[in-house]
């Protein structure tokens, strides 16, 4: 009923998401389960994430899986645009991978993708569990799987308060790989049956953050040997403590600005009086301690030059964004107070001493620049401590980047069974 009555609103919502950057204007017909592509990609290895930070596990996941299997072929479906640029530009390395939005969760729409693409395997990276395109999957006996698994508190009660529905869907995937032990607990309060979970940890790792050396020399001249602090993706009402804390810092030290969402690069721009914007092609300037990297993909570059960094989404509740992306690069990291999304990686590197705090205490403190800045300053004095700090963050993710392989050999043995009973 809700379907029908929204459908006729569709194109005004989608043209409307296009008018602000969230969708493509010529790929709308992926969300109607009917994406155009190149190659034929029919029986291919399909993995659905949503974001950046999921989008990058999934590449890692097909790399490791085209190393078992060879010869497939693989689709990559995302929500956000800023996934689809990273997909897209794997694909132009020659990795044979497809792209397409993820259709919206209509039978009719779903059943539409699934007959075009008919997928060998289906994947569902983290916690994006739309109950048509799970369960009308399932119904096409295409194994399922779900990998990097977990669900917020939020969404874990309310699927709670909706047992028949969540046992639906989550007694479907064959393989269930949760990130840690209370995540698979619940997973199996939900309907997953034991036998089905794998504890394997968080596939969103950092060794796809690749650096472009070009742009990194460009960089590293603008920068100017300053001390360089990244705020990391940064979201809406965190980047006004940040600006604070550049001032804080002073001249010796540059703070750069990574929004989570490009687009919102000009407004922090005039928050803080027009500081140089990498979109507009402008670059670190020496009388500017500030500096907005509103670009997609060049993260990897970034943390390559910084001394530590801030990451977003845990000043404001989003869940803190993955910490194992500037640990790979031996980065310290301070977070705030809010991360849920990446519990177990956060207490993994704070138990190494990479992560710092900036308030373990209160149910919502409040974040001050100067804090930040006292922070920053405090980690990179100690110079003998800051080469541990890099050591052991490295140490920790070099062994969590040894899951995608694990994961593959896993989903690889469900592809093998699933090809032998269809032939």
């Amino acid at each position: 009923m809700i379907w029908r009555t929204f459908c006729p609103f569709l194109p005004i919502v989608l043209n409307w998401r296009v008018r602000q950057g969230k969708e493509q204007a010529g790929r709308l017909r992926d969300r109607y389960g009917q994406p155009c592509f190149d190659k034929q990609i029919s029986g291919a290895i399909w993995i659905h994430s949503v974001s950046a930070g999921e989008t990058i596990a999934a590449i890692c996941l097909a790399k490791a899986l085209a190393k078992i299997q060879p010869k497939s072929r693989f689709l990559i479906t995302t929500n956000t645009v800023s996934a689809a640029a990273i997909v897209e530009k794997e694909i132009a390395t020659g990795f044979p991978l497809s792209h397409a939005f993820h259709p919206f969760d209509h039978p009719k729409f779903v059943d539409r993708f699934l007959l075009q693409v008919q997928p060998r395997i289906a994947i569902f990276m983290e916690s994006d569990f739309w109950p048509n395109l799970i369960l009308r999957t399932a119904a096409r006996s295409i194994p399922v799987v779900f990998a990097s698994s977990q669900l917020s508190e939020t969404a874990y009660h309310r699927w709670a308060k909706n047992p028949s529905l969540a046992r639906s869907i989550f007694a479907v995937p064959q393989l269930l790989l949760a990130v840690d032990k209370t995540q698979a607990r619940q997973f199996r309060q939900l309907g997953t049956p034991t036998h089905c979970i794998t504890v394997l940890g968080s596939l969103k790792l950092g060794n796809l953050a690749q650096t472009d050396k070009s742009l990194r020399q460009q960089l590293k001249k603008a920068f100017g040997g300053r001390k360089i602090l990244l705020a990391a993706s940064t979201h809406e009402g965190e980047d006004a403590c940040i600006i604070e804390a550049a001032k804080a810092l002073g001249d010796d030290w540059l703070t750069v600005i990574a929004p989570r969402h490009p687009c919102r690069g000009p407004a922090i721009a005039a928050t803080c009086k027009m500081a140089p914007q990498r979109s507009l092609g402008q670059w670190a300037l020496p009388n500017c301690n500030l500096y907005i990297m509103d670009s997609f993909g060049e993260m990897g570059s970034l943390f390559s030059l910084a001394d530590l960094t801030i990451l977003g989404g845990s000043i404001v509740p989003k869940g803190g964004h993955n910490p194992l992306e500037p640990a790979a690069f031996g980065l310290p990291i301070i977070t705030g107070p809010h991360t849920f999304k990446n519990t177990t990686e956060f207490a993994g590197l704070r138990k190494c001493g990479v992560v710092f705090d900036l308030a373990n205490d209160g149910v919502d403190p409040v974040i001050t620049g100067q804090a930040i800045a006292d922070m920053a300053v405090t980690i990179v004095k100690d110079k003998a401590q800051y080469r541990r700090i890099k050591s052991a963050a490295q140490a920790y993710a070099a062994t969590a980047s040894k899951r995608s392989n694990n994961a593959a050999k896993m989903i690889a043995v469900i592809v093998r069974a699933s090809q032998s009973i269809r032939e």
